[in-house]
Order: structure tokens, then sequence, then C-alpha cells
């Protein structure tokens, strides 16, 4: 095939994009000479890669010919797989590293050979690593392990060994290690220390005493790492049984070098069970470097023997000796102090805020009332008197804020505190003590708001987001971690909707109260039982007289009483798209008020949240009523508040909803989904790929027991609806008015 005729296929692929016509030619060339049947499997892949990225499509299209001289025609698919995954995680450098070296990046660990990656392990590894800590503690990819104290750092793959048991338990040691680094007390600030710098670890500011730090620094992690060692083998002996067998194994830097330093030496020790002699006439700064990596590894609780041992071996170093060259132990990883410290700083930021937000909440209006009679200035007294006493507990709460915490408010206000309360403190009767009120609630409030333009999102009601995959049916497989979902609070409405509503259906709604009443748990006698609470006398005559007549009789003579118990949880997902302007979303309110008000009369749990969003990383989901939530004037609120927001990418949401329900025990869950027409968002999520992807979702809730169904008034919706639903698992209503009195009719046969 020539290059015309591959041309002609990619722009019919790619279509109705218009790639430039020199990145096509010089992509293809490589292809000419390819075989038929390759060139078929080639362009078969190009739909899942082209609306991922046009560069990977390309950097594909030049790597794929000499990719299948390594693998089979039918692994081109699952190779593909891959690098779209590992482009998603890693970017386009990722994936051309990925396809530069099929053999030990591709072939090799699939046929069991190579190494191991994070992503592979991490379900396994990270509720270890939960249990270990009593918290969660994230394991994110990086270039070598570490921790931060809230997350662990670990490299994104390891192939030190051909069997993948072995990486897998050095990646398993590796968290274990930074685990007991946190527990064991490695980032703990040495006593007496001089802090520098305020903006730096202690340890840091410790090392920072020695004419070479790094040097101070790399002998403090080694010697720690010893007690580490130690440490692991009192609280995990099974694990460090396991490992005796692989720590030999593990490569040193120390093994290439012609006349191994100090830390080369130690390392051998420590992994290898292999120390200097003392027979071979040791130079003093090994023979005191042994003998204290041994007192910190048996003896040492805390890092204090480690850093006396540091500031020992520092004065005995000799300025000739070189400690750089050597790599730090695998599983060591290195420190990330500053990290550390940055951490806690924002940690004490987050403090000090809240301690403002509660004072400046505590702290009494400047604004006073004029008293006009007698029992009124003696009620003013009073209130002064416990003012009083609440600013002089703002004070003392001011004076214990960081340092740094007070000088940004002071530089946030812009005034003098004396200065501030003139015109508001008037009628106060005693000013001396007012400026205190004022200033602690401008500092507390205008540092607030400094701290949320700095912060946007992390306000009152904030909830972290959620990372979900995404279902890409071109490719037959994820993109990993691909949408990110935030609960939004919906502010409450203060209108008329809710009354009028109710106004408007008060017969209805005693009619659906009524019915839902017929619902509830009741209690019936079950006749001709073989086991129950009582004898069935007409059931044991007729067994009587047929053992008369010769006939076999029935063992059915009892009566039970039989409790029908509804368990029942469901979640009301509401479309709050932009298309739902108007009397739909109306209509969908009106429905909501109904089926709770009837609702109300059953033991049914529910929930309502409503969706919206635009693009991947802004799917939005609004919490109208939790599960565990009372329908309060409050929800109704939320109900009157709910509108038209953006676009329609509901299986963020309903893979959300999804999650919410894995902490929810009932017998019977429904997921019932209210929505004006098809999944869309603003950017290429929309046609089949939404339609499959939001299939998906359904299929992900079905196989966890939650029962999905979508009540849709579109039009058009006959054309998808079956094929993401289930042919009986939707319903169309095609006059909108009438969604509030079908709606909880539906709701009735569902659960029933």
């Amino acid at each position: 095939m020539d290059l015309e005729d591959l041309k002609d296929t990619f722009y019919r692929l790619v279509a109705p994009s218009l790639p430039n016509e020199w990145d096509v030619e010089e992509a293809l060339a490589p292809l000419i000479d390819s075989e038929t049947q390759h060139l078929e499997e080639i362009f078969a892949q190009i739909p899942a890669i082209w609306p991922v990225s046009h560069s990977l499509c390309f950097a594909y299209l030049s790597a794929a010919g000499p990719a299948l001289s390594s693998l089979a025609l039918d692994e081109l698919s699952l190779w593909v797989h891959t690098l779209l995954d590992r482009y998603e995680t890693g970017g386009l450098r990722s994936a051309q590293v990925f396809m530069a070296d099929v053999e030990s990046q591709f072939a090799r660990p699939l046929r069991g050979q190579g190494g191991l990656r994070l992503i592979d392990v991490r379900p396994r590894l990270q509720p270890y690593v939960n249990g270990l800590a009593g918290r969660e503690l994230p394991l994110i990819g990086a270039a070598e392990a570490a921790t931060d104290t809230e997350s662990i750092y670990l490299p994104g793959e390891i192939g030190l060994f051909t069997e993948n048991d072995d990486n897998f338990l050095l990646y398993k040691l590796m968290v274990s290690f930074q685990w007991a680094c946190l527990a064991g007390g490695v980032f703990d600030a040495p006593p007496a220390v001089r802090l520098h710098r305020k903006s730096a670890h202690p340890l840091d500011c410790y090392f920072s005493e020695f004419d070479r730090p790094d040097h101070a620094r790399r002998l403090f992690h080694l010697l720690e790492t010893g007690r580490i060692l130690g440490f692991l083998r009192q609280e995990l002996p099974g694990l460090m049984r396991q490992a005796a067998l692989l720590l030999p194994r593990l490569p040193l830097s120390g093994d290439h070098a012609s006349s191994p330093n100090v830390l080369d030496l130690l390392q051998r020790g420590l992994v290898r069970e292999q120390w200097p002699k003392a027979d071979h006439h040791l130079p003093p700064l090994v023979e005191r470097a042994v003998a204290l990596c041994h007192q910190c590894s048996d003896h040492a609780t805390d890092n204090t023997l480690s850093l006396e041992a540091v500031r020992e071996l520092m004065a005995m170093l000799q300025p000739e000796e070189d400690l750089a060259a050597t790599s730090p132990l695998v599983f060591q990883g290195t420190l990330r102090l500053q990290e550390i410290r940055n951490l806690g700083m924002r940690q004490q930021a987050d403090k000090a805020l809240c301690l403002m937000q509660t004072m400046t909440a505590r702290l009494p209006t400047v604004e006073a009332k004029q008293a006009d009679g007698a029992e009124h200035h003696q009620a003013a007294a009073t209130t002064h008197n416990q003012d009083a006493a609440v600013i002089i507990d703002a004070d003392s709460a001011w004076e214990q804020l960081p340092p740094f915490m007070q000088s940004l408010s002071q530089r946030i206000d812009n005034r003098p505190p004396a200065e501030e309360p003139e015109q508001s403190l008037t009628s106060r009767p005693s000013p001396q003590v007012e400026p205190s009120v004022s200033a602690a609630e401008g500092k507390g409030g205008q540092a607030f708001a400094q701290f949320s333009k700095v912060r946007p999102g992390e306000g009152e009601g904030a909830v972290e987001p959620v990372v979900y995959d995404e279902w890409d049916y071109r490719r037959k497989g994820f993109r990993k971690n691909w949408c990110v979902v935030r609960e939004k609070e919906l502010p409450p409405a203060q209108n008329t909707f809710i009354e009028q509503t109710l106004k408007q259906y008060r017969g209805q709604i005693r009619r659906l109260r009524h019915q839902f009443e017929l619902l509830q748990t009741g209690e019936r006698f079950v006749r001709r039982q073989r086991e129950g609470n009582d004898i069935d006398f007409d059931a044991l005559v007729e067994s009587l007289a047929d053992n008369r007549a010769g006939r076999p009789p029935s063992d059915r003579v009892f009566i039970r009483l039989a409790r029908d118990h509804r368990d029942i949880a469901v979640t009301f997902l509401v479309d709050m798209s932009n298309s739902t302007a108007g009397w739909v979303g109306q209509s969908i309110k009106e429905s909501l008020v109904l089926i709770c008000e009837a609702m109300e009369v059953l033991n049914d749990r529910y929930a309502i949240y409503g969706f919206s969003g635009m693009r991947r990383l802004r799917c939005e989901v609004f919490p109208v009523k939790r599960m565990d939530e009372r329908y309060t004037g409050v929800v109704r609120q939320r109900i009157s508040a709910i509108g038209p927001r953006e676009y329609t990418r509901m299986a963020p949401a309903i893979r959300h909803m999804t999650s919410l329900f894995d902490q929810v025990e009932a017998k019977i869950r429904l997921l019932i989904v209210l929505s004006d027409g098809k999944p869309e968002d603003y950017d290429d999520y929309k046609g089949e790929y939404a339609i499959e992807d939001t299939r998906h979702a359904l299929l992900e809730a079905k196989a966890k027991g939650i029962h999905p169904f979508c009540i849709t008034i579109d039009r058009q919706a006959h054309e998808y609806m079956a094929h993401m639903y289930g042919e009986v698992n939707y319903i169309f209503i095609d006059k909108v008015n009438q969604l509030p009195a079908r709606m909880p009719e539906i709701y009735r046969v569902l659960t029933s």
C-alpha cells in the first residue's frame, strides 16, 4: 500500500479533524512496506487514540510497525490499552518511553518476566498501610520512596527482580519502612536546636550547623535506617523474615566503588550482615561508625542517639571523605524534610484559621442599643461584663496564634487597631475595652477572607474531591483517574415555592400518604406451615381425616405470624443541566416535594442529589438530602434551590452515588435518575462515547447490588434508553406536567 492510500485511510478514520499533512506523512512513512493484515490492525486502534491526543497518535503510528516485531497481532490492542494508561498517568514523555522499548516495557511483563507497577499493586498495598497507620496514607507515584507524613511516595515501577513476587515484597518493605519512619519518630525535632529559619525543618537547621550539611543528613538517615529496621523486626517479624532473603540481593552503590566509604560499609552491614572486621585495622571513623550503628539499632527508641552519633562522626570525618557518591538504599528512599515542614505550617495555619473563625463568631456585635430605662441600663451592664470576659478570652486566644499568622493579619489590616472602632463605639460605656473587639473581629474576618482567596473551595461545607475512572468503549478499557467529582453545598432558597406546591397538590399529597401508609410494615397470619407460633386447627383436622382415610397426612399444621418489614434505601439523582430550565425543572422540583411528603409516612431511607458540571475536571454533585438527614425545612429550601446549571456528564455522578451506597446496608437499594435527555458535556463527551460510559457506570452499580431506574422526559429517549438502562429499567413521560403525579406511583410500584 502506497503513502497516498495510507493517508486516505487515515483521514477517513479521523474525520472531521484535519491534521497537518506533513505530520501525517511523517507518521505513516514507516508503514508503507507493512503487511496488509498488520496495517488493518494498526489502523483499527486509531479511533481510540486520536480523540485522546493527536501527538500521541502520530507517535503511535511511527512506533506500531516496530512494535509488531515483538508482539503477536492479537496483542496490539492490549499494548495500545497500556499505552493510553501510561499517557494519562505520566503524559506524552512517559508514553514515548513505553513505546521505545516494547520488549522490556510490555512484552516481558506480559509474560510475567518484567517489572511490577504501583498502579497494579496499590489495591493490595493501600489497605495494608492504612491498617498499619490506623488512618489514610495515600500511596503516590514518585521517583524514589519517601513520605511527607500525610502520604507515602513510591516508585511507579519496580523491576529489580525477575519474579514479581520479589518485586511486590520490595514494594511492601518500602511501604512498611516509610510507615515505621513515622511511627518511630525519625522526623522528630532535635532538642535545643537553634532555628535559623522559621520556615525550615528543625532537622535541616541541625544539619546546617555542620560544614557539610549534606554529609550530616546522609549519616543521620543511614543510622536511622538501622534503627528503623530493628523497629520493624519487633513490630512486623513475619515481614522481616521474608525480607531477610531479599535484602542481601539489593544492589548497593558501593559494589562498584574501588574504595568504599563509611556509608558503603554501613550499608553492607545493614542489608548483608557484612560488617567490617576489627582485625583488619579499620580506620577510627569506620570503627566508631559501626559501633554507633549497632547502638542505634539495638537500644535507641527515638532519633536522639542518631543525632548525637552524627555530631561525633562529623567531627571525625576527613575533608577528603566524600559521601555524596553513595546512593540511598532502594527501600530507604529520601528525606523530604522541607515538604514535611511546609505541610506542618499549612496545618498550623488551618488550626489558626479555625481558631479565628471561632473567636470571631463568639465576639459580640459592636452596635449597641440605647438604654431607655433602669432595667435596660442594668441589662446592658450585665451584658457588658459578659462581653468583656469574651473579649479577654479572645485576646488570650489571639496571643496564642503562631507569629506568622499574627503578622499576616496585621499586614492585611491596613488601619491601626486603636483607630478602628471610633465611629461604631460611640455608644459603648467602656471604650477602653472595645478596640480589642473590633481589632480581633477585623483580624479574624479579614484573615479568613485572605485565606479564602488563596485556597478557594475549602470553606465551610467543602468536601474533598473524588476521582473516578471513565469507560472508553473504543479501547475497551478505562481512562484511569479521569473525572473529578466534588460535592458542593446547595444554598437554601428563601421563596414561596414549597408553600405554593403544598397548596396546589394538597389533595394529591393526602391520597399519596394514605397509599404509602398501606406499604408500611404489617403483621399477618400465614396458615398451613411446617413450623410456626401456634397450631392451625383446620389443617390439623384435615391431616387427621386424611390419616383415617388411608392417605398420607400433611405436616403443614402450624400458623406462623409473618412480619413484612421494608428494608429499602433509595437515592434520587436529579439532572441539573441547563436543559432543565423552565417548566421541566419546575416539574422535577414539584415531583420531589410530593415524593418526600409521601415517604415521610414510610421507614424507607432516601437521599436526593443533583448533578451537573462542565468538562471532566469539574463534575459537580449537590446534596439536597443525605441518606441520614431528616426531611426538614432546610431540605425543602434546598429542593426549592434546585435549578439549571451546566452540562449532563451523568456517569461520574452515578459512580459517586454507587460509592455512597457502599456505606448503606439494605435489602433493596434503588438509584432513581430524573433526567430530560441523554448524557453530554462541553468537551467531546457526547454521542456513543457518552452513552457507553453511562451504560458502563450503570452496569458497575448493578454489579454492586444497586437497581438503577430512569424517569426521563426526553421525547427522543427511546433511541438510547433501552441500551443504557435495559428494556424494563426506565419509563418515558412525554408530558412534563404529568411528572409530579406519576413519580410517587412509579416509586410505589418499584418498591412493592
